[in-house]
């Protein structure tokens, strides 16, 4: 890459990051649908994170991430806290 004149490391740089984008887009919307249709009880693993861990080869704390990267409307859903305002004095 030492070759490259600067204009097209530039270039490489953007297409690189766009393709980056592309394929982290493609693994939330694939996590995601593994979720939905609860893949992971229906081909004998535990919960999700199991099945991440065991086919991507990734940490249980990856896979939670990846989860609640690509489902975060059941996320903010389930840890909505309602509070109660102050009494006014």
């Amino acid at each position: 890459m030492a070759e490259l004149a600067d204009v097209d490391s530039l270039r490489l740089l953007v297409e690189t990051e766009r393709r980056r984008k592309r394929l982290d887009a493609a693994m939330r919307a694939a996590v995601a649908e593994a979720e939905r249709r609860g893949l992971a009880a229906d081909t004998g693993y535990r919960d999700t994170v199991e099945l991440l861990t065991v086919l991507l080869r990734i940490s249980a704390h990856e896979a939670r991430r990846r989860i609640d990267y690509a489902t975060p409307q059941a996320r903010s859903r389930s840890k909505k806290v309602w509070r109660v305002p102050a009494a006014a004095s």
